[in-house]
């Protein structure tokens, strides 16, 4: 029978090329969705469930917390420095009492305390009346800002200034303390609990081995003393673990210049008394000075010396110190944290940035709570209104960290923006007038406690502490990590869910599950306050919640299309083709049943064909894979390699039921019927043109027209639906730094995929429209004997082509809008106009489908019909030969250079994260920002 099949395809050679070139497309698509679910794996394993380090799963906050941002699923950068407590500790202890729950870390922001460093000590060469002018210059990064203040101080001359009390002190315009150079750093004071904040970021493994410097101890207690009468503070006593990182940009300069002003011991009090009768301050501000110093130190240096005072080690030779500055050992709290307040605004570049917001500046009120200035832009919070309420720390100093050894991400794609030990970023992208600037500008952070752009928490105490000096209710957010959660995927979010959904039932506190979020490049319009130059808008990675998941799920919803399509619309061609095949050889079959064929023989060797062609197909398959593997050694699992083959043969088997069934039905008294070979084909109204007769001869054929509409159809409503989800994603896709990444290595693959399903659905309609011009090459014969022109006989074929790429499209669209409504309950209505541009592919499919049966109609010649079918001339066996060859030959080398390229090396992937092959630029400036940090 194999024998007898092979003789009978090779009477057929035009078909039978056909037969080949379609298992060749066939057999590479089955190779190029291998490596499409290695790409796939490659690309979604490695660069969402490998870099989705964040480094808790949920995050739990007060009720009240929700911003405006949220609506959307952003949260701005470093959103827990601006929350100060709301959250109890017997709701924290149900939280670790939650099932799955492996890592509850509670964290505090206390507020803002100053410690003041005495840096140095002035050696006056001579006594007299001394003028301080103290300069503090800000770099933020887009501009410089300075302030200045002065005073005078008295030096020698028999006069102690402390003893002459406070109100003769300003009558005469001089204070103490000029013998020394002092300088104040506002930090924030953060809470955590030692134990989990170990196991979440491994802070105990961060600490610096710098004199008597460690990690919280149990033993490490938070007391609190309550004064009366003139001291009726509360003071608590607590420990400190501190950051060794200073990230803002200040230097201190102080001017001491002495004013000409004699002031001896014999001349001191004449110069006092002179002073008060003059004015004072208002006096000495008309006095010239004679001689002038300058000193000067950076904020790095004042740290420095910060550390090196509690230590008592040199940071740079690691040697004892012999001279320590002082440091205050009381510190005063007076601020709390407090967020910035968004509106939402039209971005002015909205294909760059289609989020954009405003920062409300808030208005201080008239009675007095910040004399320095009348607008910030956080509201001022105070611990208290009166200063002798306001509490009191007594830090023990216990040993510092470096932020830089803490286990949280470091990848520029996943830096997520949400860690509480690194300030957030922002660049000046666009000035005032939304002009570009260019380069872009980084804002550096200050350390005012109610400017844009904060500091992260410099001091860590514990929670215990924090209840000391906030009350009842210490806790601003929980950090959580559950247990069972390894990877991206729906098991994980199912997970998730569950936990978040418990602690919202036990606690009433509101969740956000932070895995697989990702920065969020976000524009933010900084407007002026207090009368300052307006800088503009800043670029900020806000933090994209489930950007990842969306991402995962699409892309999974995309590849798993992809499969579908090209394994639906193959079987459809196998199908097609064997039903082609079974009109041709319809007489063929009746004449093998007269002379003595059963039935049952005829589907037979229809089945038998079938599989030969998905046998051929599975080796080709396998072929492509195994010289791909040698090429580039990626790493395919065997059962994946079995399933190629076992899809081969499933596509060309489940095509050849029908026809093999069909074949039962064939009589032999066939032989003897001429003309068309389907009875109930005809015509719906009268010929008037070419269009109409186009129009009837699809209609007449409708039943096998419908095949290759719908081999169409299929890959066209994938099409549509990926662009769909090209333009719905544009808020996670391409514009979250990770999602860029995935689409540049997902894109391509699905839409080739997606050619090499149109290519088959080509195939499929060639192979229809080839047999119908076979049928009808007498109909076509006498049109030309009567005096139809071949260009007449090219388009009557080529509309048919035309008119079913038209119905496939409107299938199609119609398929795709149907999905979109069942995955998304919403029509796209924004996103129609691109959807319905993919109306033109299957109208170019039905066209380049429809050229090789218009070449054969051409040809035909009114004198032909009555000859045979069949050619055996020698001569051009050869040149099929040939041609079979080479295009094996050319296909089987695009394909495997196609897959060489695109389909990633995945042999011993780890956890590490990788850096992308290509350069990223999501927003200009800020990626090499972060990878600069």
């Amino acid at each position: 029978m194999i024998r007898f099949i092979w003789k009978n395809w090779w009477r057929h050679k035009e078909r039978f090329l056909l037969l080949l070139i379609g298992a060749l497309i066939v057999s590479s698509g089955l190779s190029y969705l291998v490596g499409l679910s290695q790409s796939n794996k490659g690309t979604v394993v490695d660069s969402l469930q490998k870099r989705w380090n964040a480094s808790y799963h949920i995050v739990v906050r007060p009720p009240d917390s929700r911003s405006v941002t949220e609506e959307k699923g952003l949260l701005e950068p470093n959103y827990l420095s601006g929350l100060t407590g709301g959250i109890t500790l017997e709701q924290y202890e149900t939280i670790k009492d939650v099932t799955n729950v492996d890592v509850a870390a509670p964290i505090s922001m206390i507020g803002y305390t100053m410690y003041i460093v005495d840096h140095k000590t002035i050696q006056h060469t001579y006594d007299g009346i001394y003028k301080k002018t103290f300069t503090i210059t800000t770099d933020t990064g887009p501009k410089v800002q300075k302030r200045k203040s002065h005073y005078f101080y008295p030096i020698g001359g028999g006069i102690d200034i402390k003893t002459v009390g406070i109100e003769i002190q300003k009558k005469l315009g001089l204070l103490p303390g000029g013998g020394k150079l002092s300088a104040g750093v506002n930090v924030l004071l953060a809470a955590i609990d030692p134990e989990a904040e170990a196991r979440l970021v491994g802070l105990d493994e961060a600490v610096i081995d710098l004199g008597d410097s460690r990690y919280f101890r149990e033993n490490d207690e938070s007391s609190s003393i309550t004064g009366s009468g003139e001291t009726p503070w509360k003071t608590t006593r607590l420990p400190i673990l501190m950051t060794n990182k200073e990230y803002v940009d200040k230097t201190y300069e102080y001017e001491i210049a002495r004013l000409d002003l004699p002031f001896d011991f014999d001349t001191a009090q004449e110069t006092l008394d002179k002073i008060k009768e003059n004015g004072g301050e208002d006096f000495l501000e008309t006095i010239p000075t004679v001689e002038k110093n300058v000193y000067s130190i950076n904020s790095q240096e004042l740290y420095e010396q910060f550390i090196e005072s509690i230590t008592g080690i040199d940071l740079t030779s690691k040697e004892p110190l012999t001279e320590i500055s002082e440091v205050e050992s009381t510190l005063l709290l007076r601020e709390k944290p407090s967020p910035l307040t968004y509106n939402t605004v039209t971005s002015p570049f909205f294909d760059r940035w289609p989020y954009a917001y405003e920062v409300e500046p808030y208005i201080v009120k008239s009675d007095g709570e910040d004399a320095l200035r009348d607008e910030t832009y956080r509201p001022i919070k105070l611990f208290s209104q009166d200063f002798a309420k306001l509490p009191r720390i007594t830090p023990y100093w216990i040993g510092f960290f470096d932020p830089g050894k803490l286990n949280i991400s470091l990848d520029p794609l996943t830096e997520l923006p949400m860690e509480t030990y690194r300030p957030a970023s922002a660049n000046l992208v666009l000035d005032a007038e939304e002009q570009p600037v260019n380069p872009p500008v980084k804002l550096k952070p200050v350390d005012e406690s109610f400017s844009f752009l904060t500091k992260s928490p410099s001091m860590l105490t514990t929670i215990d502490a924090a209840a000391e000096i906030l009350g009842d209710k210490p806790i601003s957010a929980i950090r959580i990590k559950v247990e069972g959660v390894t990877d991206v995927s729906e098991q994980s979010q199912a997970v998730l869910e569950k936990a978040a959904n418990e602690i919202e039932t036990k606690t009433g506190l509101i969740t956000d599950i932070t895995l697989g979020s990702s920065p969020q490049p976000t524009l933010t319009h900084i407007p002026a306050v207090n009368g300052e130059e307006e800088l503009g808008w800043f670029e900020q990675p806000w933090v994209k919640i489930g950007s990842t998941f969306t991402i995962f799920n699409e892309t999974k919803v995309g590849f798993s299309g992809v499969i579908a399509s090209v394994i639906g619309v193959a079987v459809v061609y196998v199908f097609a083709s064997n039903i082609v095949s079974l009109l041709a050889r319809r007489k063929e079959f009746a004449v093998l049943l007269a002379v003595g064929w059963r039935p049952s023989q005829l589907s037979k060797m229809i089945v038998v064909e079938a599989l030969l062609l998905g046998s051929f197909t599975a080796l080709i398959a396998w072929l492509m894979l195994g010289l791909v593997h040698v090429a580039q050694g990626t790493d395919t699992s065997m059962l994946r390699v079995l399933l190629i083959g076992l899809f081969g043969l499933s596509i060309y088997g489940l095509g050849s039921i029908i026809p093999a069934f069909l074949a039962r039905r064939i009589a032999p008294y066939e032989t003897m019927r001429t003309g068309e070979i389907t009875r109930s084909s005809h015509r719906l109204w009268r010929t008037k043109g070419v269009i109409s007769l186009a129009v009837s001869y699809l209609l007449g054929k409708m039943k096998r027209s419908s095949l290759s509409i719908i081999a169409i159809a299929l890959p066209t409503s994938l099409l549509s639906f990926f662009i769909f989800i090209t333009f719905r994603l544009q808020g996670v896709m391409y514009t979250t730094w990770l999602g860029q990444y995935v689409s540049l290595e997902v894109g391509p693959s699905h839409y080739l995929a997606m050619g090499v399903s149109l290519l088959i659905a080509i195939l499929t309609t060639a192979e229809i429209m080839w047999q119908n011009v076979s049928e009808r090459s007498s109909e076509i014969a006498l049109l030309k004997a009567i005096g139809w022109q071949d260009e007449s006989i090219r388009w009557l074929i080529l509309l048919e082509g035309i008119f079913s790429g038209i119905i496939a499209g409107v299938l199609g669209l119609s398929i795709s809008l149907s999905i979109v409504w069942g995955m998304y309950q919403e029509f796209p209505l924004e996103h129609l106009g691109f959807m319905l541009v993919t109306g033109v592919v299957p109208i170019i499919a039905g066209i380049l489908g429809a050229i090789l049966p218009t070449a054969r109609a051409v040809r035909v010649s009114p004198s032909q019909g009555v000859g045979g079918q069949y050619s055996n001339k020698q001569k051009i066996e050869k040149r099929l030969k040939v041609a079979m060859a080479a295009v094996m030959i050319i296909f089987l080398a695009g394909v495997i250079t196609i897959m060489l390229t695109l389909v990633p090396n995945t042999t011993g992937s780890t956890n590490t994260p990788s850096t992308p092959d290509k350069e990223i630029v999501p927003a200009t400036g800020e990626m090499d920002s972060l990878k600069e940090e």
